[in-house]
C-alpha cells in the first residue's frame, strides 16, 4: 500500500516541507544565475547575488526547526521519524556547502584567475547548481508522493555527480600546472578548497537522493 507523506503528517508541516524544499532550490537558482555573472565579468552584482543566496539559506534554517520540531512531535514509528530527520539533515548539509561556496566565490579574485581555471570552477558550479535542483525536485517529488518520479531524478543525480568528478579532477590538475601563474600561494589553497567544496556537494546531493529513495521503498511503498 502506497503511503504519502500527507498521510502520515498534518498538512501544515507537509507544507512546511515544501516550502523547505522551494526555498533550497531559489538558493541554487540564484547561485547559477551569480556563476553567469561571474563567467559575463560583473563581479559587483554576482557578489550581490551570493549576499542574497546566504540569506536564503540562513532562512532554510527557521523552516528546518520548525519540520524537525513537527516530526519530533509526531507518534510515528521512531525507526521513521529517525530516517526523515536524518534526511532533513542531509539537506540542510548541502545548503551549508552552497553557503560556504557563496561566501569563497565573494571573496575571490575571479578576474585575476588565468581564463581556462575561470571556466573550469564556473562549469564545475553550473553542475554543481543542477545536482541542487534536481535534487530539490527529487524531494519535492517525496513530498508529493510522486515515487515514480524520485528514481527518475536519482538516476538523473548520479549522472550529473559523475560529471562533477570529472570536472573536479581537470581543475585539480590546472590548479597544478599553473601554480607558477597563480599567486599566492593562499590564493591557489583557495581555489582548491572552493573546487573541493563544489564536488563536494554532488556526492551530498546522490546520497541525499539515494537517502529518499531508499525511504520510499522501505516506508512508503
Amino acid at each position: 500500500m502506497k503511503l504519502l507523506l500527507a498521510d502520515v503528517f498534518s498538512k501544515a508541516l507537509v507544507s512546511v516541507f515544501k516550502d523547505y524544499a522551494d526555498i533550497i532550490k531559489d538558493a541554487a537558482d540564484k547561485f547559477t544565475h551569480a556563476i553567469t555573472l561571474l563567467n559575463n565579468m560583473r563581479v559587483g552584482e554576482a557578489r550581490v547575488l551570493f549576499s542574497e543566496v546566504i540569506k536564503l539559506l540562513d532562512k532554510s534554517g527557521e523552516l528546518k526547526a520548525t519540520i524537525e520540531e513537527g516530526v519530533a512531535a509526531t507518534s510515528l514509528d521512531p525507526g521513521f521519524k529517525e530516517e526523515v530527520l536524518v534526511l532533513v539533515n542531509m539537506i540542510d548539509e548541502i545548503g551549508d556547502h552552497i553557503k560556504e561556496s557563496s561566501r569563497e566565490l565573494t571573496i575571490l579574485p575571479f578576474l585575476e584567475l588565468p581564463e581556462k581555471l575561470r571556466r573550469g570552477l564556473v562549469e564545475l558550479a553550473r553542475v554543481t547548481s543542477m545536482s541542487i535542483t534536481l535534487l530539490t525536485e527529487s524531494f519535492t517529488s517525496f513530498v508529493r508522493g510522486e515515487y515514480e518520479k524520485v528514481d527518475e531524478y536519482f538516476k538523473k543525480i548520479l549522472e550529473v555527480e559523475e560529471k562533477a568528478d570529472e570536472l573536479e579532477l581537470e581543475n585539480r590538475g590546472l590548479i597544478l600546472n599553473m601554480s607558477d601563474i597563480v599567486k599566492p600561494y593562499a590564493l591557489q589553497l583557495l581555489i582548491f578548497s572552493l573546487n573541493n567544496l563544489l564536488e563536494t556537494t554532488t556526492d551530498l546531493c546522490a546520497r541525499t537522493a539515494s537517502r529518499v529513495r531508499l525511504i520510499v521503498k522501505a516506508w512508503l511503498s
